[in-house]
């Protein structure tokens, strides 16, 4: 191996950042949480690793954190600005209301914010009726959007929670189908606002709505989600903490002591994990045969975040898997860098930054003259 290729692995190691806090009773962790939920789960979001669970596979009513599935759905399959008329179905649906009335006109962002802050269960069908015109149809978007999700155990029949039939989901469904939202960017907007002033068109004043998620505010990093209850359902509550560029998702269903046990689930999580995070960027350089630049940039072209517990020290190295004769195209993978940890390697892809062409027969001549200058001073 070419000693600039030595230097890369050292640059490889610098310029990783690793973050740690996390705990989890998973992997073999020692865990003595006491929790009042039935089923609950921690995951970390861009990876699905498990921090915690209890139950997670166990199928239960979610109440209204189904509304999670109606606003991206909204997002994904509306004009956002766009105004609409409230359909006379939306009027008078039982339960959590923003009120709307005959004749009111909203956009259909207005209408996430009542979905998700104040949890309208008018606003959801006012929704649902907006992206497909029927609530039925817009049911069968949703069970086929969780197929698509690889949501195995979730049935929805209704756009709010309420159940109207099979109406079920797992703690650990719902972690993914919360993964998945949070990388809209408009769903984080929408979910981490704590209070939301939304016209209200057929009065003088507006609505203010007010978020239900106390976490918001009491705990550190939090950034929504979603509450929901029902008799049936219980207290269930969808959080999303990140604490730097870690974060973590945690659900608790027919929760009695919601707050406290999401508090402890993700205090166990940050606690005991730490997340390796390799970076996108150049790491060293690579000599190349038969090149005009004899060199090109090698890089890591993909971020990739790994989970450990805070006891794991990884071993990196830096293996270029073949000679590199030009002439190179750009983003040409020609090694890995391996990260070993838990009697496994994991293999992170290293590719060229830049290609580079190959040396004519002019740019040999003249190496060769140069050369033989040289050898005679």
């Amino acid at each position: 191996m070419p000693k600039k290729i030595k230097f890369s692995v050292l640059l490889v190691i610098v310029s990783l950042r690793i973050l740690s806090y996390s705990n989890e009773c998973y992997a073999g962790l020692k865990c003595d949480i006491q929790i009042t939920a039935k089923s609950a789960i921690a995951i970390e979001w861009t990876t699905g690793k498990i921090l915690f669970e209890k139950n997670k596979d166990l199928k239960l009513p979610m109440a209204s954190t189904t509304k999670m599935m109606t606003a991206i759905l909204a997002i994904e399959n509306c004009d956002l600005n766009k105004e609409i008329e409230i359909p006379a179905q939306a009027i008078g649906v039982p339960g959590s209301s923003i009120y709307l009335e005959k004749g009111e006109r909203l956009k259909i962002i207005e209408l996430l914010y009542g979905l998700m802050l104040a949890s309208g269960n008018d606003a959801a069908v006012a929704l649902s009726i907006s992206v497909c015109g029927d609530v039925k149809k817009f049911v069968n978007l949703m069970n086929k959007k969780a197929k698509e999700l690889g949501l195995k155990n979730t049935v929805f029949s209704s756009p709010h929670g309420l159940e109207e039939g099979q109406h079920y989901t797992t703690a650990y469904d719902l972690a993914r189908l919360t993964a998945y939202a949070m990388k809209n960017q408009t769903f984080r907007e929408i979910v981490k606002t704590t209070q939301k002033e939304i016209r209200w068109t057929t009065r003088s004043y507006s609505r203010i709505l007010k978020n239900k998620n106390k976490m918001l505010k009491s705990y550190q990093g939090a950034e929504g989600v979603k509450t929901g209850f029902t008799k049936r359902a219980g207290r269930c509550l969808v959080t999303s903490a990140c604490r730097d560029d870690f974060r973590v998702i945690c659900v608790v269903l027919n929760a009695p002591d919601m707050w406290n046990d999401t508090r402890k689930i993700l205090d166990f999580a940050y606690q005991n994990y730490k997340i390796l995070k390799i970076a996108r960027g150049e790491i060293g350089y690579l000599r190349v045969k038969d090149s005009k630049e004899n060199w090109v940039k090698l890089g890591i072209t993909e971020q990739n975040i790994f989970v450990l517990t805070k006891d794991q020290y990884p071993g990196l190295n830096v293996v270029i898997s073949k000679k590199v004769s030009a002439p190179v195209k750009k983003y040409t993978e020609v090694g890995k860098l391996e990260i070993k940890y838990d009697h496994q390697t994991y293999s992170v892809p290293i590719a060229t930054l830049q290609g580079c062409q190959r040396k004519t027969f002019w740019d040999k001549l003249k190496e060769r003259f140069f050369r033989q200058k040289a050898s005679q001073k």
